[in-house]
């Protein structure tokens, strides 16, 4: 199965570098039910600023075709009122015309958000997105024994889903360990954390042939890595349909940020809980 990332990596560069999801030139009208343009857009809150790329279906796949195109779209934030009216800039790539609509202004979390693009006719379309939480990741306690538990929190989350790996530095074998992708989801209804809890000794015995004999002290470097990235309502859960096709599909909107958590860890050399019983 294909991470996430991937996916993400993919949708960005269907609006960074023009790359479209088809190159037929006699691309016929789409009714109504699929949409009158193909919206594509990934708002990331950890940028200044974010482009959305919109194609008019209803013309064919040509040079002359798609260097003008017929669309007005207002960015809205529906929690505030605010409206924009957005520019595009015209990029050309594989002997056609792209449209990618400029969102000036950073993304705020746990926002709801709203594209609508209206064709002069008077017909459109809209995709809107309920942008994830920015919480601070919290892990408890930190810079403790290889056995002791750490709970990583992320509070609150509600809706949104985490993707993330660890990775860590063994010094043999020599190569960096990456695990995951893990999930995170709300705990519950009631409880909108998310979290998730791991002994640092069981995570140095996942090292590919490393026989569980891994240790904290075996670390050439005394914490833990979390590369996380967090996903709006729905949007992860979209870019892992089966039926996904970044290169198919005619809208692809949502919202995310990455970011990363070091856990550091105290690599002194200690005796397991086992070998301490053994003592007794």
């Amino acid at each position: 199965m294909r991470s996430t990332k991937i996916f993400v990596s993919v949708l960005l560069f269907i609006i960074a570098t023009g790359f479209v999801y088809s190159c037929d030139n006699t691309l016929e009208p789409v009714d109504y039910d699929t949409g009158i343009y193909s919206i594509y857009g990934a708002l990331d809150l950890r940028k200044d600023s974010n482009y959305v790329r919109v194609r008019d279906l209803n013309m064919p796949f040509t040079t002359e075709a798609t260097q003008e195109i017929d669309a007005q779209v207002l960015f809205e934030n529906l929690d505030s009122d605010m409206q924009e009216l957005l520019d595009f800039e015209l990029l050309f790539e594989s002997d056609v015309y792209h449209h990618n609509f400029k969102i000036p202004d950073p993304i705020q979390p746990n926002t709801n958000y709203q594209i609508t693009v209206t064709r002069s006719d008077g017909e459109s379309i809209n995709v809107s997105t309920l942008t994830p939480t920015n919480p601070d990741p919290i892990a408890q306690p930190i810079n403790e024994k290889c056995y002791t538990p750490v709970v990583i929190t992320f509070d609150p989350v509600y809706e949104s889903t985490i993707e993330f790996y660890i990775e860590f530095q063994p010094r043999a074998p020599f190569f960096r360990t990456r695990l995951g992708p893990y999930i995170l989801r709300k705990n519950s209804e009631s409880d909108p954390r998310a979290q998730f809890s791991f002994m640092p000794v069981d995570l140095t015995k996942m090292v590919p042939m490393s026989l569980s004999r891994l240790r904290c002290t075996d670390l050439m470097r005394p914490y833990f890595e979390f590369y996380f990235t967090h996903y709006a309502e729905g949007f992860y859960e979209e870019l892992n349909a089966s039926s996904f096709d970044a290169f198919e599909s005619t809208q692809r909107f949502g919202s995310y940020y990455r970011d990363t958590l070091v856990v550091p860890v105290d690599t002194s050399r200690v005796c397991p809980p086992d070998c301490i019983r053994l003592k007794r």
